[in-house]
């Protein structure tokens, strides 16, 4: 009963505070007084994530969504896409401290938080969440792998989070300075989320004595699963209602693969029927319960070294820049994602254009020429080829 009473708190506050909110619904034909349990919400439109850019632009900066002035926000974060993602004053806003401390972390801890702190919200979910817990937190963001490793050392770190591609950077390089796990670094746990955990990394980290684990969550949304290791998948936090859902039609499916669709208990920024674009599906007996961790995208996102590119938006760039006629291709033969992009083009590229292209999307890319015809009009821009071996649930 608690569920409904929020769920129908939160959508009638949204009605009358959010007025993108409210449009959807009158679109719709639909007033708040009809949802009157969580089955219901299959009666509100999905509000699909690859929307936000257009209503935001429309209406700056959260498409009339939030019900908060962004003067009254903690603060405006931007995601690629462009998405402007709010704080509010809340303590553990994206809630995952209930996801840390499920995996050890708490006083005592010092953690080396390496998400950034720039822009994208990703630092500060973390930050606040292990503050929230009592650990003390290194705000190391990412990169320097050389200052990360010392800082590891001589801080005497005990917890990471951040995702386990750059994790694996950071285990070459205590390898590369002959130090041991346990000995000159005294890492006992991490908690990777952002990119697939390959059986390969969990199997380095286990056979070195770190205790594994891994969540999943969005800029938008802040923590929705997460691993317990009381079940196969991922645990869905309490704090949302998540539903599987066909992509087009926006029913529940059951016992087969579908978007991951939210539904926030939170009034600032009140997000309902969210299509995240991520594809997943229940774990057989625990529909509800336990999704089976992401298993790729709706849309035309890809997520790169933990940050979503758009094929759309770097298409805009590489146009602008005056280079229409490209592939980008992520890969990860190593185990660290690799971001290239092929450019076809009579001349030498400009040389700042990897880090014109970062400056937008977030990603520093590869580039390589093309020859002429290697590219066919029909390929598509942003080509995911990664081939992860995946823990089966």
């Amino acid at each position: 009963m608690a569920v409904v009473k929020n769920l129908q708190n939160v959508i009638q506050h949204a009605y009358e505070n959010a007025s993108g909110f409210k449009r959807q619904m009158d679109a719709a034909g639909i007033s708040p007084s009809e949802i009157e349990s969580a089955s219901d919400l299959e009666k509100i439109p999905v509000l699909k994530k690859d929307r936000l850019p257009k209503l935001q632009s429309d209406s700056q900066p959260f498409g009339n969504l939030a019900a908060m002035e962004p003067s009254e926000m903690a603060r405006i974060f931007m995601s690629p896409g462009p998405i402007y993602d709010p704080q509010t004053h809340d303590k553990d806003f994206w809630r995952f401290s209930e996801a840390l401390k499920e995996a050890g972390f708490g006083k005592g801890d010092i953690v080396q938080n390496t998400f950034s702190y720039h822009l994208s919200p990703a630092g500060f979910m973390f930050d606040s969440a292990l503050r929230e817990i009592g650990a003390t937190v290194v705000p190391a963001g990412t990169g320097n792998r050389e200052l990360q490793i010392q800082l590891m050392r001589d801080v005497r770190v005990t917890g990471y989070v951040g995702t386990p591609s750059f994790f694996n950077l950071l285990l070459d390089a205590i390898e590369d300075k002959g130090w041991k796990i346990g000995k000159e670094i005294l890492i006992k746990k991490v908690f990777f989320t952002a990119e697939m955990l390959t059986v390969e990394m969990r199997k380095r980290c286990e056979d070195s004595g770190i205790t594994v684990y891994e969540g999943y969550g969005t800029a938008d949304c802040g923590c929705l699963a997460f691993e317990d290791k009381q079940g196969p998948g991922l645990k869905v936090t309490g704090s949302v209602i998540v539903q599987i859902c066909d992509p087009l039609t926006g029913k529940d499916v059951s016992g087969e693969e579908g978007e991951i669709v939210v539904t926030l208990f939170d009034k600032s920024y009140p997000l309902i029927r969210f299509g995240t674009g991520d594809l997943s599906r229940w774990v057989q007996g625990y529909e509800g319960k336990r999704i089976a961790g992401v298993l790729g995208r709706v849309s035309d996102g890809v997520k790169v070294k933990g940050m979503f590119v758009r094929e759309e938006q770097l298409a805009q760039v590489m146009e602008e820049a005056g280079y229409p006629f490209f592939q980008a291709i992520v890969s990860n033969e190593s185990g660290t994602d690799e971001f290239k992009i092929l450019v076809e083009f009579d001349g030498e590229l400009e040389p700042g254009l990897a880090s014109k292209i970062q400056d937008i999307i977030r990603v520093k890319p590869l580039l390589e020429k093309a020859a002429a015809g290697t590219l066919q009009q029909d390929d598509k821009k942003l080509a995911d080829k990664r081939n992860y071996e995946l823990k089966k649930v």
